[in-house]
């Protein structure tokens, strides 16, 4: 998983205005490795991803998890540049089916505007990661984790339809002057 990350972390343009990384964790509990406004360098997440140590454990509550993400990762204070414009996009990497319920965390980061990439294995349950993706074509499988690099192109796929769809389109600018309301007949 580590390297799969690491992967991902190479293709992307990491800086202050540019794009940024969170790693969180979760089986019981959700807990972050970094977030959003931690990190400024490739290199630097690069690094602390490299340093990771995996958490495991059981039981898998991905619904608290997803709720976490929401709550503490994709926040102002934590570095979410989404009223600024900038696409939210979160990878999920899953081992196993929750134990919680998905359905309401998932909703809720679908009306936040954060468009979520699922990748599970065989032991994962399809219908719920389809639930947890923006779309549900954007729940990719592998058999193990440790196939995970046989999905980085359809990631890396997925992630370019992602924000195609989520550049802002640019407003249109007409001859008309606006009035000031004072200005209006009612």
């Amino acid at each position: 998983m580590r390297d799969f990350v690491e992967q991902v972390v190479e293709k992307l343009n990491v800086g202050v205005d540019k794009d940024r990384v969170s790693v969180v964790q979760y089986s019981r509990d959700a807990e972050a490795n970094f977030y959003l406004n931690t990190y400024t360098t490739r290199e630097d997440i690069v690094d602390a991803v490299r340093g990771l140590r995996h958490r495991g454990g059981r039981p898998l509550n991905t619904g608290a998890a997803l709720r976490y993400v929401r709550d503490n990762v994709f926040t102002n204070s934590s570095g979410n540049r989404r009223p600024q414009g900038v696409p939210q996009i979160l990878i999920l990497l899953n081992g196993g089916r929750s134990s919680d319920s998905v359905d309401v965390p998932a909703s809720a980061l679908k009306q936040q505007g954060i468009f979520t990439i699922s990748i599970g294995t065989q032991n994962s349950d399809s219908s719920e990661l389809k639930k947890i993706s923006h779309d549900p074509s954007n729940a990719l499988a592998v058999s193990e984790l440790t196939d995970l690099p046989s999905v980085q192109e359809q990631l890396s796929s997925v992630i370019n339809r992602v924000l195609r769809a989520a550049t802002p389109m640019t407003p249109t600018v007409t001859g008309k002057r606006a009035l000031h309301p004072k200005h209006m007949k009612s």
